[in-house]
């Protein structure tokens, strides 16, 4: 049987999850410095154990339950994301960095994506449109709860993209040209494979690149720019974790 073909009691056994409800929320993060980013945002949970496969971890936030996955690109991301959406869990809440293509935008804002262009080569093949739809419901949510922490936020016109580095300056014209504000590698192949299975994407993106000026993750930020981005990204998760609790009380 292909994996498409799957019903939910193969993945419930293969991750050994007993009878256990589902989480209330997967917390996805692409980055590469997973080591890192996961030892992190383990800290911040209780009960944690990694379950059968690989770098997907359960654990409890102030009684609710969630799996968090650093899968970084859109062939990993998709992964967890199927599963977890396959078993039931409501609501899948994307965190990370992405580029920006705003010359309004500054290092540390967060980048809301409301459409999302599906260019990230898989989204398709879970019967998506051209473009996709994060939830209306729960990007106010987010967008309220950064707002209390006085994080500046944009609902964008967002691109999932292939590869970080298959990016040239005449395609990123060409994606400012279309309207696009942001770009990152996982958000649209998420909301594919989430809504396939019926369940709600929100993505809550830290800005990071600033390709209209020609810096990529490979140009030094300034100290101030630098303690932006570090303080947005723990508080996305902060966020992330309201986020889940909310899913909780209402499924």
């Amino acid at each position: 049987m292909a994996i498409l073909d799957y019903n939910p009691d193969i993945w419930r056994h293969a991750l050994d999850l007993g009878d256990a409800a589902p989480p209330a929320a997967l917390i996805l993060e692409g980055t590469w410095w997973r080591e890192k980013a996961t030892a992190n945002r383990l800290s911040h949970l209780d009960n944690v154990r990694e379950l059968n496969f690989p770098d997907m971890f359960a654990g409890e936030w102030q009684g609710t339950n969630i799996v968090y996955c650093c899968a970084y690109g859109a062939a990993r991301a998709v992964e967890p994301a199927h599963i977890f959406a396959q078993l039931g869990t409501p609501l899948m809440v994307q965190i990370g960095t992405c580029g920006t293509l705003d010359m309004a935008t500054t290092t540390g804002m967060v980048m809301l994506p409301e459409v999302c262009a599906a260019r990230d080569g898989i989204s398709q093949i879970y019967g998506a449109e051209p473009q996709v739809h994060t939830d209306p419901h729960w990007v106010a949510r987010a967008e309220a709860h950064l707002r209390d922490k006085n994080i500046k936020t944009a609902r964008a016109s967002h691109l999932t993209w292939p590869s970080l580095f298959a990016q040239s300056d005449e395609i990123c014209a060409g994606w400012m040209d279309e309207g696009l504000e942001s770009v990152d590698m996982e958000t649209s192949a998420v909301i594919a494979a989430a809504g396939y299975f019926g369940a709600s994407t929100v993505s809550l993106l830290s800005v990071w690149d600033a390709l209209p000026r020609g810096r990529t993750f490979m140009d030094p930020l300034s100290e101030e720019e630098a303690a932006a981005l570090h303080r947005s990204n723990e508080i996305v998760y902060d966020v992330a974790l309201q986020l889940a609790r909310e899913a909780d009380t209402i499924r």
